[in-house]
């Protein structure tokens, strides 16, 4: 009977695991329409049950994003405050994640200059182009490779 009980509890236990490479794809389109930011920003508010600077990393991105859907600017700012303070918080945990640093990198570089988050574009680019090559995972690496590809903020040659 215990191990019946056991057994359901984990059956019905709703601990869905966010893959990244989800939130990776989902990220890819995630500002082509008011629709995949709100999907991009639920997958990412789920993921946060996985523990992870990247997570929250990610999660910033959404909300930032979000902001950039909003018609209130009260609520345009907050969203964009919040995400803002994710994504450095996740960076300062983990300084050296190069996917943290792409996920800054794509938002200050898209995010108008009266805003003021655009310091960390130079760091961030020159950190992205000094690491790639040390990126283990080969996912991650193409990943980022596609991004500096599609990327005004690195020169085309």
């Amino acid at each position: 009977m215990k191990t019946l009980l056991i057994a359901l509890a984990f059956f019905f236990t709703t601990n869905d695991v966010i893959r990244i490479e989800e939130i990776r794809d989902s990220y890819k389109i995630c500002n082509q329409s008011k629709q995949n930011a709100e999907q991009f920003y639920e997958l990412t508010q789920k993921s946060l049950q996985n523990k992870g600077a990247v997570y929250l990393g990610y999660h910033g991105a959404a909300l930032a994003l979000k902001a950039s859907f909003s018609w209130n600017p009260f609520k345009k700012m907050s969203y964009f405050n919040k995400g803002k303070k994710m994504i450095d918080k996740a960076i300062q945990s983990e300084p050296d994640n190069i996917e943290l640093r792409v996920i800054r990198l794509s938002i200050q570089s898209n995010t108008p200059t009266i805003v003021g988050y655009h310091k960390n574009i130079a760091e961030d680019k020159d950190f992205v182009l000094n690491n790639i090559e040390k990126v283990m995972h080969e996912d991650l690496k193409e990943y980022i490779q596609g991004f500096i590809t599609h990327s005004e903020v690195f020169p085309k040659e």
